[in-house]
């Protein structure tokens, strides 16, 4: 009985029989990476979505101009959709970050076979691969530099969300 270690050595290598030949393997591989970067680009969206909505909450619970409450309440209702809009931050990013990783992992498995197996991609006499990447090198990374929007985004909203609360703070107090 094989160990442990030996399986997950050859946990990759041991869907080989499934596929007839290396052009389905190759198809199923970029068919993942479709399917992933769809699943990925419906997260960014949504995510987008909830904090335009809480943007828009938070700009027009700023200009609440109520002589009896309103003060207050541009302390308090602010305060919370920017906390709100922190927390939906960081919890947006494991799922896209997830999305991030299987990304490269599929991609990274394209390369090898790419590799080893490197006229599987080619159409007939000519020398870029088929929707691969193009006249880059073997292993091009050109793929993370379109993913990065997905991965910076919650990141980016979650500090404007941090300043944007601190704001109503200090303009509380001191305003």
């Amino acid at each position: 009985m094989p160990d442990l270690k030996t399986l997950l050595l050859n946990q990759d290598t041991q869907g080989a029989e499934v596929f007839d030949s290396p052009k389905e393997r190759l198809n199923f591989y970029r068919s993942e990476i479709h399917f992933e970067s769809t699943l990925l680009a419906s997260r960014t969206s949504g995510y987008l979505s909830s904090q335009s909505f809480l943007m828009i909450a938070f700009a027009s619970s700023m200009a609440n101009t109520n002589p009896d409450w309103g003060s207050l309440f541009r302390l308090v209702v602010p305060s919370v959709l920017a906390l709100l809009g922190l927390l939906t931050s960081l919890h947006a990013i494991p799922g896209i970050r997830a999305s991030f990783d299987v990304i490269e992992r599929w991609h990274r498995k394209q390369a090898e076979l790419l590799q080893t197996e490197g006229n599987v991609g080619l159409l007939p006499n000519h020398d870029s691969a088929l929707f691969g990447e193009g006249n880059s090198p073997p292993g091009g990374k050109r793929y993370k530099r379109t993913l990065l929007f997905s991965l910076r985004t919650p990141i980016i909203f979650g500090a404007v969300w941090a300043l944007l609360g601190a704001f109503c703070i200090v303009l509380y107090f001191f305003g």
